[in-house]
C-alpha cells in the first residue's frame, strides 16, 4: 500500500472517530430499560477519565469527567441483573455500553442481547481504551464464552481494536 492510501485509510479512521464523539454528546437521560434494575445515564464525549454511578434514588450522579464517553452508568450491580453488552457497530446507541457492577461480577460480551452467544472477536476484537490497570479486559476475556471477570474495583475502557466507534466502559464498585 502506497503512503497516500495509508494517509486516506488513517484519514478516514480519524473521521469516523471524531463522528463517534459527537453522536454520543447527547445530555439527556434516556428512559431506563424495562427490567427494573437500572439507573439510565447519557454519555459525553470531553475524553477526560472519571466515573459516576446511581445515587440510590433512581437518578444518575453527576460526574466529573468521562472514560470514553461515560459520564454515568447503567446501574447492573444487582443479583440477577443483565450484564450483557451487545459487540457490534450499533454499541454507541446503547446505555449498556456505560456500565456499573459489582466486583466479582462478569460482564459478557454477545452477538445478541440475550448473552447466548459469544461475540465474534476475530471480527471486532476485544481491548482495553483508558482506565485503571490492570484493565481485565485484556487478560481475562473468556472468548468461548464471551466473558470478561472484573475481581477489583475500578473503573476499566474498552475499545473494539479496528472499530473505535465501537467504545464503553465499566465501573466496579466493592
Amino acid at each position: 500500500m502506497n503512503m497516500s492510501m495509508r494517509l486516506a485509510v488513517i484519514s478516514s479512521g480519524l473521521v469516523l472517530a471524531a463522528a463517534a464523539a459527537f453522536a454520543c454528546s447527547d445530555d439527556t437521560t434516556p428512559t431506563p430499560s424495562g427490567d427494573g434494575d437500572a439507573a439510565a445515564g447519557s454519555s459525553g464525549s470531553d475524553g477526560s477519565s472519571g466515573s459516576s454511578g446511581s445515587s440510590g434514588n433512581g437518578q444518575p450522579e453527576a460526574a466529573p469527567s468521562a472514560l470514553n464517553g461515560c459520564t454515568s452508568y447503567v446501574d447492573r450491580t444487582a443479583e440477577g441483573a443483565s450484564r450483557v453488552i451487545q459487540w457490534d457497530t450499533s454499541l454507541l446507541q446503547r446505555e449498556e455500553r456505560c456500565m456499573k457492577i459489582k466486583r466479582g461480577q462478569k460482564v459478557t460480551f454477545a452477538t445478541d442481547d440475550t448473552g447466548s452467544t459469544p461475540a465474534d472477536f476475530d471480527a471486532h476484537p476485544l481491548g482495553a481504551q483508558g482506565g485503571d490497570t490492570p484493565n481485565p479486559v485484556e487478560s481475562a476475556l473468556e472468548k468461548n464464552t464471551g466473558e470478561v471477570s472484573f475481581a477489583t474495583a475500578g473503573e476499566f475502557g474498552y475499545i473494539c481494536t479496528v472499530h473505535p466507534v465501537m467504545i464503553g466502559a465499566i465501573v466496579v464498585t466493592e
